[in-house]
């Protein structure tokens, strides 16, 4: 009786555990459609990082291992181009945008695995100090004050432009902008503040 009772428990356990990983396992595959996320061109957004909800912990245990909260980092992630499609190594982007409000920013390439592409160059993506901005106006150097400073970067396998992050063999990849201590308006103003739009070339 007691091993017939033993056996019962296991196989609630089992079935229990069965059942929990093929749940979560849908919840990371379909984690990709979230309703919670905001839209700003090609970027999206999650405005709240809400523990409480399963799509948001799946998505973090996804994609966003250790992410920091929503007050000290926004996280803007392209996983498309500005025309709708999906970013794929087979193409040559070119990234135009210019400096974000915040007290720091970076942006890092990610494969289909998530993790940063391996490449011999060591090359994993830009931030505020390693970025090299497009040269100011010789000979209306009064506009470069107008605006933020702009820059240029390149996403390609072949080197291309000064600020070039290689994309290896990639068919799917997404490239994730962070902004780190963010004026008031950007967090007011996620889906409308000016982001870099992101051109298929070839």
């Amino acid at each position: 009786m007691k091993a017939r009772f033993i056996i019962i428990i296991l196989f609630i356990a089992i079935a229990s555990f069965i059942t929990g990983g093929y749940l979560a396992i849908k919840s990371l595959r379909d984690v990709d459609q979230v309703d919670f996320m905001l839209y700003n061109g090609p970027w999206r957004v999650n405005p709240s990082m809400d523990l409480k909800d399963t799509k948001q912990r799946a998505l973090i245990a996804k994609v966003g291992l250790f992410a920091l909260r929503e007050s000290e980092v926004i996280y803007y992630t392209a996983i498309m181009d500005s025309d709708g499609d999906p970013l794929d190594s087979n193409y040559d982007y070119i990234l135009e945008g210019s400096v974000p409000n915040a007290r720091y920013w970076s942006y890092t390439l990610y494969g289909k695995d998530n993790f940063m592409i391996p490449n011999p160059n060591k090359i994993y993506g830009y931030n505020d100090t390693s970025i090299s901005y497009t040269p100011k106006d010789s000979i209306n150097p009064e506009l470069q004050n107008i605006s933020q400073p702009t820059y240029t970067m390149h996403i390609s396998k072949e080197r291309t432009g000064e600020n070039w992050i290689p994309s290896g063999e990639n068919n799917t990849m997404a490239l994730t902008l962070r902004l780190y201590n963010a004026s008031p308006e950007v967090y007011n103003n996620l889906t409308t503040i000016p982001l870099p739009s992101i051109k298929r070339v070839k």
